[in-house]
């Protein structure tokens, strides 16, 4: 059962049984024979055809994945509990974090968390702000760190710290520095751009905050990014409150009762960050 409930989720969240299959490790026709033992088990219709690839839940499916969701977590978190009785076995805990929170908050967050790890085992990745939200809608996450205020179904979201965004680098140069588009900086620097009504003659895209601070230091383009993470030589316009911007700690609704003395933890932490 659980097998199944595992390929549910995955279909669900892909919308495709071929994605689905490919994200499993296993074939197309396995899904399908999954899912109809699921629905055979359950006596009802959990998706609905949408064209030639994309499927829609129902209104069965809708309510099996929120309730599918605990059922797999609550069955991880049993069999690491069962195999630890017969030997000492860390707790895996993932934290991804986007690139500005990954350069101002991840450093010492980590460091308050790092006697912790005798007990948990921490896995951090960086992304832009929408990529965490899809790994932890998606559970491959445990805590997500961004900057972007992103809506956030089945998510708890806490509002924390303060940060600055300005007009920063070489203001005659036509090159444009600019993060990907479903970056948090991005879509402030869209912001920026519409309203001044500018149209950047070059653009480099990059995927790193680091990297375009870096560039705007050697006197490279301009860009609009995090006071924090500038040289104190880099040339700076102050922009209006409408750049000033919250974090957001992203957490699961139904956190497991394992990892509460870290969500704790990161919890405090983040109260009290500047």
């Amino acid at each position: 059962m659980f097998k199944q409930l595992q390929t549910f989720r995955a279909v669900y969240e892909t919308r495709n049984f071929s994605h689905a299959a490919e994200q499993l490790f296993i074939s197309q026709p396995t899904v399908s024979t999954q899912i109809k033992q699921l629905e055979t088990e359950l006596n009802t219709s959990l998706f609905t055809r949408n064209g030639r690839q994309e499927i829609m839940p129902t209104a069965s499916g809708k309510l099996l994945y929120e309730q599918a969701q605990q059922l797999l977590e609550t069955w991880a978190a049993t069999k690491t509990a069962v195999q630890a009785t017969g030997e000492f076995i860390k707790f895996p805990c993932r934290i991804g974090a986007s690139h500005t929170t990954g350069s101002l908050i991840l450093p010492g967050l980590l460091t308050t968390l790092a006697p912790a790890g005798d007990h948990f085992d921490f896995h951090v990745s960086l992304a832009n702000s929408a990529e965490i939200l899809t790994a932890m809608s998606q559970h491959k996450l445990d805590f997500g760190l961004v900057e972007k205020p992103l809506v956030t179904d089945h998510l708890d979201r806490l509002a924390f710290g303060h940060d600055e965004l300005v007009h920063a680098g070489d203001f005659a140069s036509p090159l444009w520095l600019l993060r990907e588009p479903k970056s948090g900086v991005r879509h402030y620097t869209n912001a920026f751009l519409k309203a001044r009504n500018i149209q950047p003659e070059h653009v480099m895209v990059i995927h790193s905050n680091q990297l375009i601070a870096d560039l705007l230091d050697q006197g490279v383009g301009q860009s609009i990014i995090s006071r924090h993470v500038l040289a104190p030589t880099v040339p700076t316009e102050q922009l209006s409150d409408r750049y000033q911007r919250k974090f957001f700690l992203l957490t699961n609704t139904h956190p497991s009762v394992e990892l509460a003395p870290v969500q704790q933890t990161i919890t405090t932490y983040l109260q009290n960050w500047y």
